[in-house]
């Protein structure tokens, strides 16, 4: 198991799940960068010759409405571009993602449709046309009685007419903290955990990708978190990694570099944080 040269080092997971659809899930969330007005525009991982390269772009509300992600792994360079469509209270309506991979099955995008009611997000639905046959991912989002998502359960349409449940998320948390992922594969009688991932501790400073539940839309759902993660995890049935990242900080308390110590290996990460 490889885990992305950015996942954990930052609080950004990104997950592919099924039907190419990457984890997801979102509610009312607002604010972009944190409790001040200065805004990551971009934020470059490295770890030996690998890199990934997030890069951010805001309307004039200071809400996200892009993520563009390039990753290099092993000399081969992907590009995921995320973009959002809101309507005139803010509301997302939409996502939109191009990605490479999608570009090799002759789609120039893959859409998702947000639905919302009662002050949150309850359902979407990503919709894969490719021409001969259209595929249908739908997510139903599972809230407690605080107004946090605790579950996604992923339903897919196969061509056939007919939703079948094959998945589940569960997220659990600490404070205003994102505490673990869990993922889930479905059989149609059993659950069987595939990933963890954990954020076992953070710090005290303030996250520059904090935009609360609106994270999930762009299918990076630790950015839901206030803080920074310090100590962190990811495993699966046959092996796991450990991160230990330390900071430091602008004036404002927000990260400018990050150092983790990934195990086993005792390998390296950093991160550079760039704002406007």
């Amino acid at each position: 198991m490889r885990a992305n040269v950015s996942l954990l080092l930052i609080p950004v997971t990104m997950v592919l799940f099924s039907c190419q659809k990457e984890i997801d899930f979102a509610s009312a969330g607002g604010g972009s960068g944190g409790t001040t007005d200065v805004l990551l525009q971009k934020l470059v991982s490295r770890s030996g010759s690998d890199s990934s390269t997030l890069e951010f772009g805001y309307n004039s509300s200071k809400k996200l409405m892009t993520l563009n992600t390039t990753d290099v792994t092993s000399g081969t360079t992907s590009l995921t571009r995320e973009r959002v469509e809101r309507n005139s209270q803010g509301i997302i309506q939409k996502l939109i993602v191009k990605d490479d991979q999608y570009q090799q099955l002759g789609l120039d995008s893959v859409v998702t449709v947000m639905e919302y009611s009662s002050g949150r997000y309850v359902s979407k639905v990503t919709t894969i046309d490719l021409g001969i046959v259209v595929f249908k991912d739908s997510v139903v989002l599972i809230y407690d009685g605080g107004g946090n998502v605790v579950t996604e359960r992923i339903y897919d349409d196969l061509a056939t007419g007919n939703y079948e449940e094959n998945a589940k998320i569960d997220y659990t948390y600490s404070g205003s903290n994102i505490a673990t992922i869990k993922q889930y594969s479905y059989d149609g009688s059993t659950y069987s955990l595939v990933v963890t991932y954990s954020y076992d501790e953070y710090d005290n400073k303030v996250s520059p990708m904090n935009i609360g539940f609106e994270a999930f839309v762009f299918d990076s759902p630790a950015m839901y978190s206030s803080n920074n993660p310090t100590k962190s995890s990811i495993s699966d049935p046959g092996s796991s990694q450990t991160f230990t990242t330390s900071y430091t900080y602008n004036s404002v308390n927000k990260p400018l570099t990050a150092m983790s110590t990934i195990q086993p290996g005792n390998s390296t990460a950093t991160g550079t944080y760039y704002y406007q």
